[in-house]
Parts: C-alpha cells; sequence; structure tokens
C-alpha cells in the first residue's frame, strides 16, 4: 500500500518530468542568426535604388563584425546566402565593402540614366537587385536581357541575354566601364 506523502511525492516526480519533457529548449541557430543580421531595419518603403536597400546589420556593423559572423556561421559547407560583395570580400578578391557600394551604385546611376532599364530590387538575401532591359521583354522571350552584380569574376557583372526557355551562361563584363562600352549591343539582345 503506497501512503499519501508516498504518493504525493510520486505524483510530483511525474509533474515534474511531464514539464521537463515539454520545455522548449532554444539553442542558436546559425541561419536564424543570419537572417537576423540580413533583415532590412526598417523595410524599405519603396527600394528605387541598391543603396536604398541597405538597412541591415551587414551594411551598417563595422566591416571585421560583418566578416566575422560570416565566417563563423558560414562554416565548412559554404552554404549561408550572403550579397556577391560579402563572398568577394571574404576571399580577399575586393578590397572593401564601400568598394562594392560604389560599384552598385555606378551601374545603378548607368542603366538608370538610359531608356529602357529598370532596377529590380527583389533579389537574395541582401543583394543588391538587378537590373532588366524592358524593350528586350516581348514574344517570344519568357526573360528580359537582365544585369546582375556577381562575384563569380573580378569584373563583378555579368549580363544574362534575353530568353524563352534554359537561360543562357550569364556574359561576363568587365566592370562598369566595360557595361558602358557593351550597352549598345546589350540592347539589341
Amino acid at each position: 500500500m503506497v501512503h499519501s506523502t508516498d504518493e504525493s511525492a510520486l505524483n510530483a516526480a511525474r509533474d515534474e518530468e511531464r514539464a521537463r519533457r515539454s520545455e522548449v529548449l532554444l539553442e542558436p541557430v546559425p541561419h536564424l542568426e543570419w537572417s537576423l543580421a540580413t533583415e532590412a531595419h526598417p523595410p524599405p518603403p519603396e527600394p528605387a535604388t541598391p543603396a536604398s536597400l541597405r538597412r541591415s546589420w551587414i551594411h551598417r556593423a563595422t566591416e571585421e563584425q560583418v566578416l566575422g559572423l560570416y565566417r563563423k556561421l558560414h562554416g565548412s559547407d559554404r552554404r549561408l546566402p550572403a550579397p556577391w560583395w560579402l563572398r568577394a570580400l571574404d576571399r580577399g578578391e575586393i578590397e572593401s565593402r564601400a568598394a562594392a557600394f560604389e560599384i552598385e551604385d555606378e551601374v545603378h546611376h548607368v542603366l538608370s540614366n538610359r531608356p529602357g532599364w529598370v532596377f529590380v530590387p527583389w533579389a537574395g538575401i541582401s543583394e543588391a537587385g538587378f537590373w532588366e532591359y524592358a524593350p528586350s521583354d516581348r514574344a517570344p522571350m519568357m526573360m528580359p536581357t537582365t544585369v546582375v552584380l556577381t562575384d563569380e569574376h573580378r569584373g563583378w557583372l555579368s549580363v544574362v541575354p534575353a530568353h524563352r526557355d534554359t537561360p543562357p551562361l550569364p556574359v561576363p563584363i568587365s566592370g562598369v566601364p566595360g557595361l558602358v562600352a557593351a550597352l549598345p549591343q546589350i540592347e539589341t539582345w
């Protein structure tokens, strides 16, 4: 026979075990931490330029802090989404975040002053956006000619020609001067 004090102790132990099992244990999650670091605070009202998208922690904190967090969370699997400039900065291929922002702003200045080019702000996490050439958005094409920033080569720009089905390989461009020189041809694609 179980005495009431033994029964009370047994019930208390069961209640404690149930409570322990139902506790929510929070552990740092790298992708959540990175998501918070790249989220725009506050979100831009109407992003019309790459500069208007630079509102997250990775755009305001010191380069050392940003690189430190990126390297800590990125790990060996290299799967953390990041802007083109941060990947290039991490590899030592671009001198600074400020230099990358200058490139973004120069590209925007060149293309926004030409008829037909439209800035598209929605790109990957904390990316600067991309530019589409509206006149190339015509039948039978499904996607217009697009200028994108990239860390895949040191010209930092690639153009994807207008296409119907499978996207063609991006055409590397040698920086803003190369873009300016190639625009007459690009605008015929």
